[in-house]
């Protein structure tokens, strides 16, 4: 093949849209016409603007018109992007990824000649979000210019100032004012890794260190709980101050809050301090205290033996490594084991029934008026596992009156035309479950799914998003409460689950997948079964995987689960003929565009689903981040 050929067949990528606006073209355009006016951290709000304003003439040939457009598409693009204060390695990232590749903006494709074009805007533009936006993009594709770092630093600063005296405000499904929220919480954030990076001895990095101070102690003040530990722990993480300091602090303002979840978190992050300034008593002391909350609110969540069992668990969990508590630990074992007596139905004794013939309109009536608290435990728990004996009934039914389809042996095949699952036609006979019984299941199941995904997932999913920001604190909170999520694996659900909320779908599949496996296991332990296996040949003891679970625990699983649930689990994660999510994420062979399908969709919802079971007859005393 020539060259010329080879480029035809494979030419080479246009660049994006927003990449194309030069130095000369920045004089064609005033950056802050199109946000006049606009006083919000709601970062969207610049996009709409902007991308607004670059349609405007769009048609028109003049270059000056052109100019304009691709500086308002750059400026645009930037602002697009989703801002992730607490990842300083990658803060900034797309806020669309869709199925066929494509995707918005990412710091990424301003490097080369566009990021010329970039600097000088951010040099020009008047508006502190913006101005912001586009000096930290700079600085962080390029740490030679320190000057974009200490304007980013700056006007951070600015922007939690202009909060706190009302004359911006945020949106989290309302006009919200003050410092002591989520925007203010991430420009602090960003403040403090930006002054890291320059070195902490800039006027801009004591400037930040100073406003950090003065956050905590307005959050003090408000006895604001999530600010405190927002600010606090955001001390810790940058190491900003005295880490046996705040560790006194925070163990000072346990010991006077009265709400045991409250008082935990306090405890947790005051021992997290002490650590870290490697004094080992008071860590002790402070895990003992937090072992305490737990017990606690195992004794308010008594009527759950459920819910009392994961207290009971974690509490024996904060004591791991502390000294001379044997006798303790040792009556903490004992509760668990009571506790765990009456755990065998909860988990298939809640339900949420659900017309599934209702259309979308009727949908969005139910959700109209719910906060965000509501909305998530709707979105959990508005359908059920449907019963694995109806489930084989209707097949009969259906083999019964279509005949052919069961007589003829058939093959089903993957994407590569391999043979996956195969059918003997053995017609309608026997008392068993056949594999033509399995097909028709798997068919109706895909089905259900299906309407499932499209008239109610995605439809209260797309509303959640919309109205509200879900950054991963809000899911922390949630998730902490429930059972089926173990405690060192908190923050990765709550990943998942904010990439699963925000539309990224390949994201979230591939994070929580294999969450769900471990979480298996974390159950079966608190129900009092050894989840491993012994290999007598090579003597070593491992953990068993979802399928050796499956295979070897089935009744486990069932008498925990109930057996719709773990039906559900199987017919969507790991049996053939079926979409096996399990198999599918663990070996690569999803394919582009199949994290977006239904029964992906459906499989994250139904992890969801799980985590939120627990803990819905308790949600009144769960709080949400706002």
């Amino acid at each position: 093949m020539t060259p010329t050929e080879s480029e035809a067949k494979n030419p080479a990528p246009q660049p994006a849209s927003w990449t194309l606006a030069t130095l000369e073209d920045l004089n064609h355009a005033d950056i802050d016409l199109p946000i006049a006016g606009l006083k919000t951290t709601y970062d969207n709000a610049y996009q709409r603007a902007y991308s607004e304003a670059s349609s405007e003439d769009a048609t028109k040939d003049e270059e000056a018109v052109q100019a304009q457009r691709r500086v308002y598409l750059m400026i645009g693009a930037a602002m697009s992007m989703h801002l992730r204060a607490d990842n300083t390695k990658q803060p900034f990232g797309a806020m669309a990824v869709f199925a066929d590749g494509r995707r918005s903006a990412i710091p990424e494709d301003f490097r080369g000649s566009p990021l010329d074009a970039l600097s000088e805007a951010a040099v020009r533009v008047k508006h502190p979000m913006v101005r912001a936006r586009l000096n930290d993009v700079c600085w962080l594709l390029d740490r030679k210019r320190s000057h974009h770092a200490r304007a980013a630093i700056a006007t951070y600063i600015d922007l939690i100032d202009l909060l706190e005296s009302g004359e911006f405000t945020t949106l989290l499904g309302q006009e919200v004012t003050g410092a002591l929220c989520p925007d203010g919480q991430e420009f602090m954030s960003r403040a403090l890794a930006l002054s890291r990076g320059i070195g902490w001895d800039s006027d801009e990095a004591v400037r930040a260190k100073k406003r950090l101070a003065d956050l905590q102690a307005a959050a003090m003040a408000a006895q604001k709980h999530v600010a405190i530990l927002w600010f606090y722990g955001m001390d810790l993480r940058f190491g900003v101050s005295d880490a046996a300091r705040i560790g006194k602090i925070l163990e000072d303002l346990a010991s006077k809050t009265a709400e045991p979840l409250q008082r935990l978190d306090l405890y947790r992050r005051a021992a997290r301090a002490y650590h870290s300034a490697d004094e080992a008593q008071a860590h002790h002391r402070c895990k003992i205290a937090a072992s305490d909350c737990l017990v606690t609110q195992a004794e308010f969540a008594e009527k759950s033996p459920m819910l009392a069992s994961h207290f009971l668990s974690q509490a024996l969990v904060e004591l791991h490594g502390v000294p001379k508590v044997r006798d303790r630990t040792t009556a903490l074992r004992h509760k668990l084991i009571d506790a765990q007596a009456g755990i065998s139905d909860e988990m298939s004794s809640f339900s949420h029934p659900m017309d599934l013939t209702r259309i979308i309109e009727q949908v969005k009536k139910n959700i109209e008026n719910l906060d965000l608290k509501g909305l998530l435990f709707f979105f959990a728990l508005m359908e059920r596992s449907p019963d694995p004996e109806k489930l084989v009934e209707d097949a009969k039914k259906s083999i019964e009156q279509h005949p052919l389809s069961s007589l003829i042996s058939s093959s089903h095949h993957d994407s590569d035309g391999k043979v996956v699952f195969r059918t003997d036609g053995a017609g309608t006979g026997g008392d068993g479950v056949t594999p033509e019984m399995l097909v028709q299941i798997a068919r109706a199941e895909g089905l259900r799914r299906q309407i499932h995904v499209s008239s109610q997932v995605e439809v209260v999913r797309q509303h959640i998003a919309a109205q509200h920001y879900l950054s991963k604190d809000i899911f922390i909170a949630l998730l902490q409460h429930s059972p089926f999520v173990p405690t060192d694996c908190l923050r990765t659900y709550s990943i998942g689950f904010s990439h699963f909320f925000s539309g990224d779908f390949t994201s979230a599949v591939y994070i929580l997948t294999p969450m769900l496996e471990n979480s298996l296991r974390h159950v079966l332990r608190q129900n009092g079964h050894d989840v491993s296996k012994f290999d007598i040949s090579t003597q070593t003891q491992q953990d068993r995987t979802i399928s050796s679970l499956f295979e070897q625990m089935r009744p486990e699983l069932d008498s925990v689960f109930g057996t719709p649930i773990t039906t559900d689990i199987d017919n969507v994660f790991l049996s053939q003929p079926g979409p096996c999510i399990r198999h599918a994420v663990a070996h690569g062979l999803l394919e582009d565009g199949g994290a977006h399908s239904a029964d992906a969709i459906y499989a994250c919802w139904l992890i969801f689903h799980l985590c939120c079971i627990p803990i819905y007859q308790h949600q009144e005393g769960i709080d949400l981040p706002l």
